[in-house]
């Protein structure tokens, strides 16, 4: 099974090929600007064709296609979805939606004794994204204080994965400790080799059926 995933929720434009649930070919490519949406689409577009290029294969040959729906950047996950989506309905063929806190998850999928792991990204303002594991990992909005407060109850140590290691590491240190922002910074994009992977396991579904995730109304830049 070849599946063609994107994830374009941030400043990154990723794009892999899976075969198998083995990654054959993968990019990530940083600093497009994300309110040109000509630009972001061309980018995606070119990556893509290089893919396909590189790997002998083309869209026909692919037999499901992964998209990230969010939470990241309004305008890149809607050219990301737009794209999929007219490839999965030209070549009738299923969409696996994944959410962006997931894949950041599915890096470490496993677990660590003693250590809690969790997945956020910065959804500005002094806020994060992260799963409400008391409501079915429903996808929130936390003020980071509060973030960081409910973490320092856990008697054990922290890893975070995601941006917000990386925007707020002062604090966290200081809070949390080193170690609760002591992975790679790769470790803190959402990358398509690991949608695909999670792609590889989960059932397509028509393009219809898949719809972005939207934790907050964008508004006005």
């Amino acid at each position: 099974m070849k599946i063609l995933a994107l994830e374009n929720s941030g400043p990154y434009l990723s794009v892999a090929l899976n075969d198998n649930n083995q990654n054959i070919a993968s990019y990530c490519q940083y600093g497009y600007n994300q309110y040109k949406q000509h630009i972001i689409s061309d980018v995606l577009i070119t990556l893509i064709d290089k893919i396909l290029y590189y790997t002998d294969n083309n869209l026909n040959a692919i037999d499901k296609f992964a998209i990230s729906i969010g939470p990241g950047s309004f305008t890149g996950l809607r050219i990301g979805m737009s794209i999929i989506k007219t490839f999965a309905q030209i070549f009738n063929k299923p969409i696996v939606g994944v959410d962006t806190l997931s894949i950041l998850e599915n890096y470490l999928p496993f677990a660590i004794d003693g250590i809690k792991i969790v997945a956020a990204r910065n959804a500005l303002r002094k806020e994060v994204y992260i799963k409400d594991n008391i409501n079915n990992n429903v996808i929130i909005i936390q003020d980071i204080n509060n973030f960081v407060k409910n973490l320092k109850k856990h008697s054990g140590k922290i890893l975070i994965i995601g941006d917000v290691a990386l925007d707020y590491k002062d604090l966290l240190n200081k809070e949390l400790g080193q170690y609760s922002t002591s992975l790679p910074q790769f470790m803190h994009i959402p990358q398509a080799k690991i949608l695909a992977q999670i792609a590889y396991k989960v059932k397509g579904v028509d393009y219809k059926s898949v719809k972005l995730l939207y934790v907050r109304r964008p508004y006005a830049k």
